[in-house]
């Protein structure tokens, strides 16, 4: 497929430093215990929560949907569809952890036709009448936040609009679906567009698209970021970021997200409910 060269700086931080994701941050601001788990740890979680499990599953659907869109191979819905089937299959019998499913009188069955559907509406309503050139589909970089901190990441899409502006597109199957571009995920691909704006120089690069694509929702929300607001996502992003790796303790924030924990069989902090 056509790609620009890898998103990646050389390190030039300590080499005990470590690499940071977004994830790991928003992950620790949640719950520390489960922070501690997995990136201290390294426990193998439990399960996984068939609503990620589907996620994940509709996510490499899209990407190779993108690539043959890249091969010049047209793709009809049909085939979207039974490529995700076919990837929800290979991953459930894996030998990956369990995929549990939380909620109370729902079926496995009822999640894989669900991300079956959002596939068929994404080609229907989105992909068919995109005109914007892929760049890159899971696209990872590596960045120094600061010149001291190595963070990297994954971008969805990377896509360059007729007018020639980049666009970072994230796409979520979640049911919660905003009314406008903020919160976390927003901020998330505000911490992307650092790196964009990082590897472009201003002459190339002055401002990106940003792009959370809810597959639930109606259309996209997106926002224009200017090269001018790096720096200041940049320096918010480093001191959440020291203020992961100063923590010295890790208690539990019990919760109702706490049923799709994979680690709640070792916390203290968990309460199954009756």
């Amino acid at each position: 497929m056509p790609s620009e060269n890898p998103m990646q700086q050389q390190s030039q931080a300590q080499s005990n430093s470590e690499t940071f994701s977004y994830s790991r941050v928003t992950t620790f601001e949640q719950c520390p215990r489960r922070y501690r788990y997995r990136y201290r740890d390294g426990v193998k979680e439990g399960f996984r929560g068939v609503e990620a499990f589907m996620g994940n599953c509709v996510h490499e659907a899209l990407e190779w949907l993108f690539l043959e869109r890249c091969a010049d191979r047209v793709r009809t819905a049909a085939e979207a569809v039974e490529k995700y089937c076919e990837v929800w299959d290979r991953r459930y019998t894996d030998g990956g952890a369990v995929v549990r499913v939380i909620r109370a009188g729902t079926e496995l069955e009822f999640y894989r036709r669900t991300g079956a559907e959002l596939i068929e509406r994404f080609h229907r309503d989105r992909f068919s009448v995109d005109d914007r050139s892929t760049v890159a589909v899971e696209q990872h970089f590596v960045i120094e936040l600061g010149g001291r901190q190595p963070f990297q990441g994954f971008i969805d899409r990377l896509a360059r609009d007729p007018s020639g502006t980049l666009h970072i597109i994230d796409y979520k199957t979640g049911k919660r679906v905003p009314r406008d571009f903020r919160g976390k995920e927003a901020d998330q691909l505000k911490a992307y567009a650092v790196a964009i704006f990082a590897r472009h120089c201003e002459a190339e690069c002055s401002e990106v698209v940003l792009e959370l694509d809810f597959l639930r929702g109606s259309k996209p929300l997106r926002y224009r970021m200017q090269r001018s607001e790096a720096a200041a996502t940049e320096n918010e992003l480093l001191a959440r970021i020291d203020q992961v790796s100063d923590s010295t303790v890790f208690p539990p924030v019990p919760g109702i997200l706490c049923q799709w924990c994979g680690f709640n069989d070792l916390c203290e902090g968990y309460r199954p409910r009756n």
